[in-house]
This record gives structure tokens, C-alpha cells and sequence, in this order.
């Protein structure tokens, strides 16, 4: 028996030395050291108590049962250390140094037991089946350490088995830390049972370590105690500030990391608390933002696959505070930026509608007093007042149109045209400015352009027309071409349109620049012609709102190329054929039409007497019976007077407006005043105006200043036929 008892023992050594060579060659320096001195204990342990079984004398006995107290003193201390840094457990600073002081001072009052009775009261010897032992009489003192070491052991079976509560189901993790819980119980387990006598003089507190060690070793080697990898792979998981939880495929709940855990409570509780319900809710807010603790968090959900099955999923609960502050601070930066453009826009929108008003007066009676008997040099002074009128005028329409780009109001309008029309009427248009300089304006059309074509036929023309004036102000002599071409689809074309000229021409390094609002190249040169600088910006825009684009052609003092293109809709497939020049210059003095209506009764509302004198001068030419009337209540009054076959209406009226007047007007009784044309005065040219004044209860509108030739079309249409003469 005794031989046997030995060879356990020796088994024992060699186990632990097995194990010593194993924690030896792992590379992980924060466990290494407090399970390398546990194993040191045990063989200790072993060691002596190999020496112990063959000692027959009272001397060697209690030399070698002192041997093998040194080893018990710190194996439990030294497994609990161990457990601590592995689970990486909070523990306050104190706590391990009480443990290691009370071991230590444990150890001195065994190493010292004959010198005192304050472990045992005394001691003989006695033969065994396994040979001699010590009988011992315990003193109070033997029995708290028999405690102490018995919390010891229960403390770290506690760490050992407090991670199941965290619900970690994966095979490794789980199978690894009921290793360490059997490896904790075993020497537990055998000290109660030498303690209270159960294994009579036989002490199996060695066989409780044993098994400790044969555990050990299972850990390490078979599930991976010291495995890098899967160690790193659970660090990380546990330690990242993402939350993330992981079901099976049927949304049964596995694990939490300890992000996960903070965040959501019940992940804490048992496998049972947790509902499939509530992690397929979870998954199922994918994607949205939860408030969290006074954070933003975004829930984010993952397949778990193999090749093809669905092995489960993984909810992701990510931190996006600082993105969801950032995203909050660029939509109120953006709010303001808007707010910024739209104070901006209302500001030119305004400034423009006030300009125009004055702006009417000057055009009006610059046309009325050419009129009149004027020698040659008066007629000079007031054509170059129009001219100059007209330039800002331009300037004005430029910014007004700016302004509506920038705060997203302006709008493509399309229509059916036909394509010679349009090019004839810019030729008129843009005539007379080029003859005024010498220039020669040639037009080339091809004649196998569709006939009619469906677009913003008013925002092409606005575009040619700033192209050929951009090439007449900085052309001296020579000649300006527009070229008109198409790329023929089968239900569209891409209308093709180029301006070029011999004029001063552009920089290359300038060419990016032209198109910046409020800017022109070689500015030294250029800083006498007039202009906003905002032709090019505008045609660009508007071009683009259309689906087109601008390109450009330059060399320096030899002359530029503008084109650009716009896709069409075709709406009359035939050929526009040739395109005749008809040369025409219309005289500033001509009279836009050739008819007279004496009969026709015509009332005009405007506030401003400028204004009134300005519109009742303009219709003269026409013979009319023309009233006034200076707000919207004389208005009223004068209607219920006498019955108008016409009304022009001003928009911007104090007290009673063009339209509240407008709206009262329809409201009378008399079916005189639902058909009565009212016509809207407005310097507000904006997009839509029409559809807007006709909503609001009128019939059309004319834009300040007053155009002669609008105003014209404008009469014949509305005035009834019978009182029109030839």
C-alpha cells in the first residue's frame, strides 16, 4: 500500500512537471506568472510528499510536512491570482495583498510549529498502512487556516464558473471553464475530507492537487487555455465598445460581449429571460437609431453563414453619437446656409422689382419722346438713353435670374417651336447691336433640322442671346456666326448651337474662370465693358436644368467659340429647310403696330402717377378712351361706374393689391365682371407668373418695363374684334 500511495505521488510529480514544461513555452506573460508558481507549489507539494512516505523518523516527518506546507500556502493563492488576470475580474488593489500577507504569515507559524502551540497543541508519530504520519493535536489557529484555504479554493471555483452566467454556449469556452471549475472543487473537495477525518489518517489533500494539475493540463492542451488566437479573438470581442449579440438560426440567444450587457440589462439575466421575440425585434431594427445612456446608437445586423445555410446572426449596437452630432450640426449649418441664400435671394429678388419700377418710367418715356419732333442730335440723346436703359435692364434680368437659381425657384417651362422661328427672332433681336459696331452677322442653319421641336424655347433664346452679346462687346471688327446643327434620334435630337467671333478672344489659364459668377477674363482690358459677369455663370445653369451643357473655344486675340448643347424632344419630324436672312432692323421711332381702337374703353391701375402717365403714353398710339385709377378701392369704384373692355392692373399696391383688387372685382354681381380682361402690371418677372395671376382671378400679365410690342400683342388679343381698326 504504501508503494502505491509513492507511485501516486510520483505520478504527480511528473504531471506537474508535464504541466511546468507547458506554461514554460506559452508566450502569454500575463498568465504566465501566477500559474507557473502554481505548478512550482504542486511539485513541491508532490515532492515532499514522496520524501514524507518513506520518512520513519520524527525529525524527517516534520521537515518534509513543513516542505509540503510551503507548497499549500501559495497554491491557492497562487490558482486565484491566476483566475483573477485570466477572466480579467475587478478586484480592488488590496485584495490579493491581503491574501498573499495572511498566506505568508500562515507559513511562518507552521515553519515554526515546535517553537509554539499556536498551530498544533502537539505531535507523535504513528505507522499507517502507507506508512508513518505525524498525529497531530489542531490548535484554533489550524482550523481557520483549514477555512481560509477552503475559501480560497471556493473563491476561485466562483471566478471559475461566474463566466457561464454571461451565457458563453461556444464549445471551447464553455468546456474550458468547467475544466477550471472541477480543477478548483477537486483539492476543496479532498482538504474537507481530510479535515473533518472522513479518510481517517490518510491526508488526499495531494490527490485534490493532482487533479487540479491533471485538469491543468486538459485546459491547456485540449481547449486551448493558452491559445493566442481564440484568447485574442474573445479579448476582442469582450473588450470592444461595440455591442454585439449572437443568436442561432432560429433567433435562439447565445451570447453578449460586455458592451452588450452594459447597453441592454437583460442580456445579464439567464438564456431563459431572453425571448426570441425580443432579438428578432432587435434584428429587425436594423438600420435605425436608438437613444441609449444619453447616447446615439445604430443597430446593424449580420448573416452568420457557412457556404450556403444560415448557421445564425450577429446585432451589432455601434456608437454613432459623434456622427449622429456631427450629422446634426451639418443640417443646421446647411439651415442657415439655405436661410442665408434665401435672405440673399429676397434681397436681389426685391432690389430688382425696385429698380424695374423706375426702370419702366425711363424706357416709357424715352420711347414716348421719340414720338415726338426731335432734331437729330435730341434723337441721338434719347436712343442712347434707351440703349443704356436696356443694358441695365439686362444687367438687372441677370441677377434676377441669378438670384431664382441659387434659391432652386427657377423652372424650365417647355413648349412646342419651331426652330427657324426662334433663330430669326434672336437675329432681329441681336441686329441692331452688331450693326451699331460694324459687325457682320452671319446665321447658318441646316436645313435638315426637325421642323418643331418640344423645350424651354425662352431659356434657349435667353442663352444665344447672351452668347452673342458676350461676342459683340468684346468684338471690335470682323464677324459673328451662329451655326445651328442637330444630332438626329429617333424620338429626340441634340440641338447643336454655336456663337463665333473675331473678337479679342480669351487666355488659355482664364478658361476655367469665365464661367465664375461676377468675374471676366483679362479684367485690366476688359474693365470698361459693361456687364455683371453673370451671362456665362446663368447660360451654364440654365443649361444644365435642361440636360445640356456649354463648351468653349479660344485664342487669344484671333476670336472665341461658344456652343453648346440641348437634348429636344421632336415633335414635327419634317425639315426645317433654308434659313432666310431677312435683315431686318426694327427703327426705334416705328410703331410696333398698325391699328386703332377709339371705341375701346381701358382702365389702369397703378399707384405710382410715373407709372400711370408712362402706360396711358405707350397706348396712345392706339386711339383708346383710357381711364386712371391710383389704388384698388378707385379701381372698384370705376368699375361699378362704367364697363371697360379692358383693365391693366398694377401687382404691388398699398392697402388693396392688383389681385385682392382683381378677386373683388370677380366678386360683384353681373356676369360684365367674371368676363372683363384684367391684365397684371408687375415688376416681379418671375417663372410661373402667368399661372399665378391667372389662379389668382386675372387673364394675363405684362413685366415692367413695359416692352411696346407685348404691350401691342397683348391688346389685340384681349380687346374684342369689333372694336379693332385697320
Amino acid at each position: 500500500m504504501q508503494l502505491i500511495w509513492l507511485g501516486i505521488h510520483i505520478v504527480g510529480v511528473i504531471v506537474c512537471f508535464i504541466l511546468l514544461i507547458s506554461v514554460m513555452r506559452t508566450r502569454e506573460k500575463a498568465y504566465k506568472s501566477p500559474l507557473l508558481l502554481t505548478v512550482v507549489c504542486g511539485i513541491i507539494i508532490f515532492v515532499a510528499r514522496c520524501l514524507y512516505i518513506q520518512a520513519d523518523t520524527m525529525d524527517a516527518l516534520l521537515a518534509y510536512g513543513k516542505m509540503e506546507y510551503l507548497g499549500k500556502c501559495f497554491a491557492n493563492f497562487c490558482m486565484v491570482a491566476f483566475i483573477i488576470l485570466y477572466c480579467d475580474i475587478k478586484t480592488p488593489k488590496w485584495f490579493l495583498g491581503a491574501l498573499g500577507g495572511i498566506n505568508c504569515f500562515m507559513c511562518a507559524v507552521i515553519l515554526t510549529c515546535e517553537y509554539h502551540q499556536l498551530y498544533y497543541t502537539s505531535m507523535r508519530q504513528e505507522l499507517t498502512p502507507v506508512g508513518y504520519t505525524l498525529v497531530l493535536g489542531k490548535a484554533p489557529l489550524y482550523y481557520f487556516y483549514m477555512i481560509f484555504c477552503m475559501a480560497e479554493l471556493l473563491l476561485f471555483f466562483y471566478y471559475c464558473v461566474r463566466p457561464l452566467e454571461q451565457q458563453y454556449r461556444f464549445k471551447n469556452a464553455r468546456m474550458l471553464r468547467l475544466v477550471l471549475s472541477v480543477a478548483a472543487m477537486a483539492p476543496v473537495i479532498m482538504l474537507a475530507l481530510s479535515v473533518f477525518g472522513v479518510t481517517g489518517r490518510v491526508d488526499l489533500t495531494p490527490l485534490g492537487v493532482l487533479m487540479s494539475a491533471v485538469f491543468l493540463v486538459l485546459a491547456v492542451r485540449c481547449y486551448g487555455l493558452f491559445d493566442t488566437v481564440s484568447s485574442a479573438k474573445e479579448l476582442l470581442v469582450e473588450s470592444m465598445q461595440e455591442g454585439i449579440i449572437v443568436s442561432d438560426g432560429d433567433m435562439n440567444f447565445l451570447y453578449a460581449n460586455r458592451a452588450a450587457r452594459e447597453l441592454l440589462p437583460e442580456m445579464k439575466c439567464g438564456e431563459n429571460m431572453v425571448s426570441d421575440s425580443e432579438i428578432q425585434a432587435l434584428y429587425e431594427q436594423s438600420g435605425t437609431i436608438i437613444d441609449l445612456q444619453n447616447k446615439s446608437y445604430e443597430i446593424r445586423n449580420t448573416e452568420i453563414r457557412d457556404n450556403v445555410q444560415v448557421r445564425g446572426y450577429m446585432i451589432s449596437i455601434v456608437d454613432v453619437t459623434d456622427v449622429v452630432s456631427q450629422a446634426k450640426l451639418m443640417r443646421e449649418l446647411k439651415e442657415k446656409a439655405e436661410h442665408a441664400v434665401a435672405v440673399k435671394s429676397a434681397f436681389l429678388a426685391n432690389m430688382s422689382h425696385e429698380i424695374r419700377t423706375p426702370m419702366n418710367a425711363i424706357l416709357g418715356m424715352a420711347e414716348m419722346a421719340l414720338r415726338g419732333r426731335l432734331d437729330d442730335e435730341e434723337k441721338d440723346y434719347i436712343e442712347q438713353i434707351q440703349i443704356a436703359s436696356e443694358g441695365l435692364l439686362t444687367i438687372i434680368n441677370d441677377i434676377l435670374d441669378f438670384s431664382k437659381m441659387e434659391s432652386g425657384k427657377l423652372q424650365i417651362v417647355e413648349n412646342e417651336y419651331e426652330i427657324l422661328n426662334m433663330i430669326k427672332e434672336v437675329g432681329n433681336l441681336v441686329q441692331g447691336k452688331v450693326k451699331d459696331k460694324g459687325l457682320a452677322l452671319v446665321i447658318q442653319v441646316e436645313p435638315d433640322i426637325p421642323r418643331s421641336l418640344f423645350g424651354d424655347e425662352i431659356r434657349i433664346k435667353q442663352v444665344l442671346i447672351n452668347l452673342v452679346n458676350n461676342a459683340v462687346k468684346f468684338t471690335d471688327e470682323g464677324t459673328i456666326t451662329i451655326r445651328v446643327d442637330c444630332e438626329n434620334g429617333p424620338e429626340s435630337v441634340l440641338l447643336k448651337i454655336a456663337v463665333r467671333d473675331t473678337g479679342i478672344g480669351i487666355k488659355e489659364e482664364d478658361l476655367e474662370r469665365i464661367f465664375n459668377s461676377f468675374e471676366q477674363s483679362d479684367t485690366f482690358r476688359n474693365r470698361k465693358k459693361e456687364g455683371s459677369g453673370l451671362g456665362l455663370t446663368i447660360s451654364r445653369q440654365l443649361l444644365h436644368l435642361m440636360g445640356g451643357e456649354i463648351y468653349v473655344e479660344s485664342v487669344y486675340q484671333k476670336g472665341s467659340c461658344f456652343s453648346f448643347e440641348v437634348p429636344q424632344k421632336v415633335v414635327d419630324a419634317a425639315p426645317c429647310g433654308a434659313y432666310e436672312d431677312t435683315g431686318s432692323r426694327r427703327n426705334r421711332k416705328q410703331e410696333y403696330s398698325k391699328f386703332k381702337a377709339p371705341g375701346a374703353k381701358v382702365l389702369v391701375v397703378d399707384d405710382n402717377r410715373v407709372n400711370l402717365r408712362v402706360a396711358v403714353g405707350l397706348m396712345k398710339p392706339f386711339g383708346m378712351q383710357i381711364d386712371t385709377a391710383q389704388s384698388g378701392m378707385e379701381a372698384l369704384s370705376r368699375v361699378r361706374e362704367k364697363e371697360y373692355h379692358l383693365i391693366f392692373m398694377d401687382h404691388m399696391m398699398p392697402e388693396m393689391d392688383g389681385v385682392e383688387t382683381a378677386q373683388k372685382i370677380r366678386a360683384l354681381e353681373g356676369s360684365y365682371y367674371q368676363e372683363v380682361p384684367i391684365i397684371a402690371l408687375t415688376a416681379n418677372a418671375i417663372s410661373g407668373a402667368k399661372e399665378m395671376f391667372v389662379e389668382e382671378g386675372m387673364n394675363d400679365f405684362i413685366a415692367k418695363p413695359i416692352n411696346m410690342k407685348e404691350l401691342s400683342d397683348k391688346i389685340l388679343e384681349w380687346l374684342p374684334l369689333e372694336l379693332l381698326e385697320e
